[in-house]
């Protein structure tokens, strides 16, 4: 389907922030059609392929990897999330490949800053998970409310957004996760599983959220409809409202001393879990495993109401041309090929074609992170660190049981600048 394009603005900053923190900003400072002038790269020979995004992709042994086996230099910067946008959105001719988020692209597509990607210069594209390109991994799959990313896939060969399927696409599709809620299962001394737990009386005092308005303002929504006290027409894109609703009433039960800490990066809300100021927050998967590095048996739910689900890709730069065109095309095959994917794996990230990435792990590591399976021995992370004992579960079971259940997906709302105004209202009541 193709919805008219939301009309968004967006921040850049020199400084280093979490993407997560970027969007809790508002969201003002450049429009989305602009773009600083420059002209197309001309790449020599030994000129490196230039690589930019966050820590999720742009990691030292992936491009080193990735130089090896394309027999060509590879540089990686990775940034903070306000300096990756804005050099994503104004300095285009500065990289040739960048990470990019599918909830974003309501403000990089119009601005052109990526060119459209030629599937058939994709060598493995028809294996590429129907996720992506349908919002289904199943057949009786959850699409899930907001910017799933084959709402923001499929494009003509001048980036204009079309009905799918199509031979041009925006991004290539790349890793992914689903998002829940963490909680201290010994402290709270019962099970979570649902979002309205979130809200129950015996954790009063002691909920954390992510202080990121465009991000917590979805799971006190999917809280507060599994509560039964409100409902949303599309939690990804709300009215305004339905945001007034919610927030009247969130800042009642903050007031009420309801929440006890906002986050705003990962040391925060692992330190808040651990500390025991909190029982259950908005987490991330690797902060679960970090807490649970420190002793503490904190569980990442499974909700019967569904994930949170992001998901970035790969793009390429509208004025790259010539060899560095060539060379940002083996990139993304290379990726595609499930090295890169494997490393990534082991963190608890997934890749759209999971075949590829099974080559690249021992059984033991396939059964634990993609088919939900108890591990058969330890386990280690990319670095070789020990992570997860033998007979250890991966909360939340297998990926096509976890993103067959998706609700929503990180989004950037029409009513973005009113949402981060009552946000603001609900942080200082």
């Amino acid at each position: 389907m193709v919805d008219k394009m939301k009309k968004r603005t967006a921040i850049t900053s020199g400084t280093a922030v979490t993407r997560r923190e970027f969007m809790g900003t508002t969201a003002k400072a450049v429009a989305a059609g602009t773009v600083a002038a420059s002209f197309p790269y001309i790449a020599t020979a030994s000129d490196p392929l230039r690589a930019i995004g966050l820590g999720v992709s742009i990691i030292n042994e992936i491009q080193a990897k990735a130089a090896a086996d394309l027999g060509s230099p590879v540089t990686g910067q990775a940034l903070g999330y306000g300096a990756y946008f804005g050099k994503a959105l104004n300095q285009n001719d500065q990289y040739d490949v960048c990470e990019g988020f599918f909830n974003d692209f309501d403000v990089f597509l119009p601005a052109k800053v990526f060119q459209p990607l030629d599937t058939h210069r994709l060598k493995a594209w028809d294996q590429v998970s129907s996720l992506s390109k349908t919002g289904k991994l199943t057949p009786d799959s959850k699409e899930g409310d907001g910017d799933a990313p084959f709402r923001l896939l499929w494009c003509d060969a001048d980036g204009n957004m079309v009905d799918g399927p199509s031979r041009y696409i925006t991004a290539l599709p790349m890793f992914h996760n689903a998002d829940s809620l963490g909680y201290d299962k010994d402290a709270l001394g019962r099970d979570v599983t649902s979002w309205a737990d979130m809200l129950s009386p015996d954790v009063k005092g002691a909920v954390g959220l992510t202080n990121t308005p465009q991000v917590g303002v979805m799971d006190v929504a999917m809280a507060a409809e599994a509560a039964g006290l409100m409902s949303f027409k599309d939690k990804g894109d709300m009215t305004k409202a339905e945001i007034d609703q919610l927030m009247s009433y969130l800042i009642t039960k903050k007031k009420e001393g309801h929440f006890r800490a906002f986050w705003e990066t990962f040391g925060q809300s692992v330190n808040l879990m651990v500390s025991g100021e909190v029982l259950i927050e908005s987490m991330w998967s690797p902060a679960v495993t970090a807490v649970r590095a420190e002793g503490i048996n904190c569980i990442y739910a499974t909700l019967k109401e569904g994930y949170r689900g992001w998901h970035a890709g790969i793009t390429i730069s509208a004025k790259t041309t010539g060899k560095a065109l060539d060379l940002s095309y083996e990139y993304l095959n290379w990726w595609l090929e499930g090295w890169a994917g494997a490393f990534q794996g082991r963190m608890g990230y997934y890749h759209p074609i999971p075949n590829n990435v099974k080559k690249h792990m021992s059984a033991a590591e396939w059964d634990y992170w993609y088919m939900g399976k108890p591990a058969s021995e330890p386990l280690t992370d990319p670095w070789g660190n020990p992570l997860v004992e033998k007979g250890e579960v991966r909360d939340g079971g297998s990926y096509e049981t976890r993103f067959s259940n998706i609700a929503v997906w990180n989004s950037l709302m029409k009513e973005n600048d009113y949402l981060v105004k009552r946000w603001t209202e609900f942080l200082t009541a």
